[in-house]
């Protein structure tokens, strides 16, 4: 009985260690955004300058995670957190010391080398720290974690903003990162690791040369124009570098990242699954804050209170999908997360502009709550199967999917939006020129409104036609929302598809799997046994 409790104790320990590593990267990123203005201020720059903050730590992010195939066995699993721990708190505490633009970019990519390898580190360790019939409790711990911290991080980083600046929200991350590295230097063994697995150079360098030219191009495009001879030039370099690191990964003996992963016809699937639900996810994440300040008018602090019990939500309701994994099969979770997912997203496209918050707010939590179905069963279902030793290179795998999958998101939900308000804007301006009774009757009422409000007739006709020409962009920009969100459906139930193929991963079946991988000699044939007629 003591033993046992030893036992649990040292499982926790580690575990609340490596939550509070995810959370101080989780708040780092939900606290940013509220931050551009006053950076921007402070700092003497523009839009296009700030915007690299962000997408030089998402950049640097996504080239770290796939490292941490070949950096975990290198380094071990324990030193390799610390030090990713550790490069983080330094990148947050000098971005926070910061004293022009190019200073802070250069820190928040020394925060991206540290942030990045956390991320499937601690989804690795929790998987390999609990038994195979709580790990999907330990995804679902995991990825609370991942909610708890954005559920916080914009009320609280605009209060400080407020009562503070900018540089205080840098400082927000350090007691949790420096919790985490103490509890995970103090708490977690040193485990033996595999050998050190051979440098890829070529694989490492073509690797880093897609991920930053195809993510810079993604970033810059809305800027410069997709057709801008710029971005055609860095999409072909990145075509060029993804097929020499495709050809050099799939022929030496031992790649930079294991590509052969994919013949796992489960985890091939699962991390297709990640990547649509991720761009869903992120794409709807960017969208459903300007929607609230654009068309219902909400201040950046109530938009980010709004998101908080939604928030909260998601975080309980992934330890109940994690622990729920463990009981029936993940898939199932899976494919009911996605079943609501579509369906609310379908409800969104009827929405207008006279929608209650009630309403939103009950919409976006039921949203949340099917997203937290979809995490922690997508994960433990993509990882069931992989070799103890292939881990690192799996979670890698999986999360530089889902990585990629969010600057997609992001990317295609502006080209998207900014697009199909154009369109509509174009059709309607069409209409009033077709059936001009409607328009006379909306002028007459404007007026009528206008003049009731005190505003004498000399500018009476300017006012009117700015108002009419702002109820003409909310309704294209309403019907841009429309849009998406049923593009956001048609991925939701396009992800259906490859549930299908994903492995059952009833409880039974995790623990055969798990026990012969920890085997590594097969048990003695038994004899046949007969049976009686």
């Amino acid at each position: 009985m003591a033993h046992a409790q030893q036992q649990s104790e040292a499982q926790w320990w580690p575990t609340i260690g490596v939550m509070l590593g995810g959370l101080a990267v989780a708040m780092s990123q939900g606290s940013l955004n509220v931050a551009i203005p006053s950076m921007m201020s402070s700092l003497s720059t523009d839009l296009d300058r700030i915007q690299w903050v962000q997408t030089g730590y998402g950049i640097t992010q996504a080239v770290l995670i796939p490292a941490v195939g070949w950096l975990g066995p290198r380094l071990g699993t324990k030193r390799l957190f610390l030090l990713a721990t550790c490069l983080f708190l330094t990148g947050s505490v000098l971005a926070g010391l910061a004293w022009d633009v190019n200073s802070l970019i250069a820190f928040r990519v020394l925060q991206g080398i540290g942030g990045g390898p956390i991320t499937p580190l601690g989804m690795s360790i929790l998987y390999r720290t609990f038994p195979p019939e709580k790990r999907g409790l330990a995804l679902g711990l995991y990825n609370f974690s991942h909610s708890f911290g954005p559920a916080i991080a914009p009320a609280l980083g605009g209060y400080l903003i407020e009562v503070f600046n900018w540089r205080a929200i840098m400082y927000l991350n350090v007691p949790f990162a420096l919790l985490s590295a103490s509890l995970v230097f103090l708490s977690m063994p040193t485990t033996p690791d595999q050998p050190p697995r051979p440098f890829d150079a070529v694989g490492v360098v073509s690797m880093a040369s897609f991920l930053v030219l195809f993510l810079l191009a993604l970033s810059e495009g809305r800027r410069y124009g997709w057709g801008a001879p710029m971005i055609v030039t860095l999409f072909v370099l990145a075509g060029i570098a993804l097929l020499i690191f495709l050809v050099t990964e799939l022929t030496v003996t031992v790649p930079f990242v294991d590509l052969r992963l994919h013949t796992n016809l489960p985890f091939t699937m699962g991390c297709l699954i990640g990547f649509l639900n991720t761009m869903e996810f992120r794409g709807t994440n960017f969208l459903m804050p300007i929607m609230l300040q654009h068309l219902f008018h909400y201040t950046p602090l109530l938009t980010g209170l709004f998101f908080l019990p939604p928030a909260l939500v998601m975080g309980v309701t992934s330890i109940l999908a994690g622990r729920l994994s463990d009981l029936v099969q993940p898939r199932l979770l899976l494919a009911l997360g996605l079943l609501v997912l579509t369906a609310v997203s379908f409800q969104f496209c009827a929405i207008d502009v006279w929608a209650t918050g009630a309403l939103l707010l009950g919409l976006i939590t039921l949203r949340r709550a099917a997203q937290a179905f979809c995490h922690a069963p997508l994960t433990k279902a993509t990882l069931h199967g992989i070799p103890e030793e292939q881990l690192h290179m799996a979670s890698g795998v999986f999360n530089l999917h889902r990585t990629l999958a969010g600057a997609v998101g992001v990317a295609m939900t502006a080209t998207v939006m900014e697009y199909r308000e154009d369109v509509h804007s174009l059709i309607l301006s069409e209409r009033q020129a077709l059936y001009p009774l409607g328009t006379q009757v909306a002028t007459a009422t404007i007026q009528e409104v206008l003049t009731q409000d005190g505003q004498g007739n000399e500018s009476l006709a300017q006012m009117t036609t700015t108002v009419l020409h702002q109820q003409l962009e909310e309704a294209a920009t309403l019907a841009s929302y429309h849009d998406l969100f049923l593009l956001f459906a048609v991925l939701t139930l396009g992800s259906l598809i490859p549930v299908f193929c994903l492995r059952s991963g009833t409880r039974s079946t995790v623990r055969a799997g798990d026990a012969a991988d920890q085997h590594a000699t097969p048990p003695p044939a038994q004899p046949p046994v007969r049976r009686s007629h």
